[in-house]
């Protein structure tokens, strides 16, 4: 992971200049990751053993656990933040309260869908539990 920091960095500094010079609106945002984007999805799945739902997790920023794998914000909450709109929901917490009340409104600033332990590979965490994106 630290031999990816640089060039995180990098594209970060980028986006962000690049999206300041352009002067867009920046309406919602759309996140996909592993833990280092996982804003609490894996606490909402079933048999999950991936977890961030206990202290110390969530405990600089939000003073209680999140399910977030940091003890604050993601750089997802950062980059939200740098264009001024809210911080993006779980999409298993969304997905749950849309399947109780249909007429809830679907959020307007964008969806969180990372989950720790993701990968694209077959491989990647056999032991975890595996799920898959329900799109209603």
């Amino acid at each position: 992971m630290m031999e990816r920091l640089p060039y995180l960095i990098i594209f970060l500094v980028v986006f962000l200049t690049a999206l300041a010079s352009v002067d867009a609106k920046v309406k919602s945002v759309f996140v996909f990751g592993d833990s280092q984007f996982d804003p609490g999805n894996n606490q909402y799945v079933k048999n999950c053993k991936l977890r961030a739902n206990f202290k110390p997790y969530g405990s600089s920023f939000f003073h209680y656990p999140t399910g977030r794998f940091t003890n604050g914000r993601t750089v997802a909450d950062f980059i939200a933040q740098y264009l001024g709109i809210k911080l993006q929901k779980p999409y298993q917490e969304v997905y749950r309260l849309l399947a109780k009340d249909s007429r809830m409104p679907f959020p307007s600033n964008g969806l969180n869908f990372a989950s720790a332990g993701s990968g694209f590979l077959p491989d990647t965490n056999e032991k975890a539990v595996r799920w898959s994106i329900l799109i209603a």
